[in-house]
């Protein structure tokens, strides 16, 4: 076993337990050590540890995150969570809001949707009486499950669009994955709504207070441009235009009002969270020193050749993603797959996404919403408690759209079962 692999061990490890270590002691606390240690030992180099970082994704949720907190620091996600409680009815809500969710990650990423969406939830908890770890983990559903219809939904399928062997990158996805997105979403909606308990919320005092000091135009205004730019990039992907951008540069691009005319865009920036950019970052590093050591291309050996297979590719980002995170276990196949093709990388944008609804640490952005829901005060969602309502929706969901894929693929290659 090489140490990288020891590490990167050591570290997902630590993570799962994470409930029953000391408090103080945070995921990217983790991940950031692993990295720090591999770095330190001389394992991988500094060079080659910038060089694993995806400077194109961490542009990405750079500005997204801006977006997301200028949101909240303007009031405007109060805004939301007082129209959504319209509603009276919990149950209905939580459907409400998760939908309202998908649709949010589908546009603009699941990363951006579970920071827009977090305080949300925690406003919704408490206005309706329910439960605030029943809100925090459906928005994980949500987003996860929404977030799989776009190549920008999530950083795993931007990674996919972005290697160039997608062609039109949102029709193809939408064509994929919509119908398993559809049924997905429904199912795990009643699911969860079926399991709500309405009580008084245990957590302390939560950062619900209703902030306006900024201007709301900037971020309304930010939201658009993104929506514009993305929907441009995709068109010109689709008709084959040799002019493109990456999307880093056009999230940075439509980020730009919340910092020039923002008023509260100091607040914006303090408050960003930072954690789980650092925790990206060494995420990035602790992958790209574990395939750097060829640990994975000697565990994997003569299977490589069948990466390119439909049902292999459906295993591996599956249980892989358990292990490493769907981000990291994109990143890396995509560096081992032997030869493209749109049915395999269909079943690994959606299969690696699915994945996420399994265990906190399966997909980064179960990250985002629960370390930001600790440092706002919410009850905390335990590794258990997690997998106990999250687990049935992932294997049901990844089946369905394996499933799904297998079917379209045989439709469209004229095979007969």
């Amino acid at each position: 076993m090489s140490f990288s692999l020891a590490v990167s061990i050591a570290v997902f490890t630590l993570i799962a337990i994470r409930e029953w270590l000391p408090s103080f002691l945070k995921i990217w606390h983790v991940m950031t050590a692993g990295a720090f240690v591999l770095i330190a030992t001389g394992t991988i180099t500094p060079k080659t540890a910038l060089d694993a970082i995806d400077w194109n994704v961490m542009l990405y949720l750079f500005s997204v995150f801006s977006i997301g907190r200028a949101l909240y620091e303007n009031g405007i996600s109060h805004r939301i969570a007082g129209w959504m409680v319209g509603w009276r009815t919990p149950g209905v809500s939580l459907v409400a809001f998760m939908m309202l969710f998908a649709l949010v990650a589908a546009i603009l990423t699941n990363d951006a949707a579970a920071i827009i969406g977090t305080p949300i939830a925690l406003m919704l908890a408490h206005q309706t009486g329910a439960d605030q770890r029943t809100f925090l983990i459906a928005l994980c559903v949500a987003v996860t499950i929404g977030s799989m219809t776009t190549p920008i939904g999530n950083p795993q399928n931007l990674l996919i669009a972005a290697s160039g062997e997608v062609p039109a990158p949102m029709v193809t996805f939408v064509h994929w994955l919509i119908v398993p997105t559809l049924i997905c979403l429904g199912g795990s909606a009643l699911w969860l709504s079926k399991r709500m308990v309405v009580t008084t919320p245990e957590g302390g005092s939560t950062d619900m207070t209703d902030t306006t000091e900024g201007t709301q135009w900037p971020v309304l205004l930010a939201i658009a441009v993104l929506v514009v730019l993305v929907t441009v990039e995709s068109i010109l992907a689709a008709t084959g235009s040799d002019f493109g951008y990456p999307l880093g540069v056009a999230a940075a691009i439509a980020c730009l009002p919340v910092y020039l005319f923002d008023g509260a865009r100091m607040r914006t920036f303090v408050r960003l969270d930072w954690p789980t950019l650092v925790f990206f970052v060494s995420m990035f590093i602790v992958t790209g020193a574990l395939l750097d050591s060829g640990s994975l291309q000697s565990i994997l050996g003569e299977e490589r050749e069948h990466m390119n297979e439909p049902l292999v590719t459906a295993g591996i980002s599956f249980f892989g993603s358990q292990i490493f995170s769907n981000v990291p276990l994109v990143d890396m196949y995509l560096k081992l797959l032997p030869s493209f093709e749109v049915p395999n990388l269909m079943m690994l944008a959606g299969v690696s996404t699915l994945a996420g609804n399994v265990f906190i640490i399966s997909a980064a952005s179960n990250v985002i919403v629960l370390q930001m829901a600790d440092r706002m005060g919410a009850t905390e969602v335990t590794f258990t408690q997690f997998m106990k309502d999250v687990l049935p929706i992932g294997i049901v969901s990844t089946g369905v759209t394996i499933g799904w894929i297998l079917l379209l693929e045989a439709h469209l290659s004229g095979k007969t079962f």
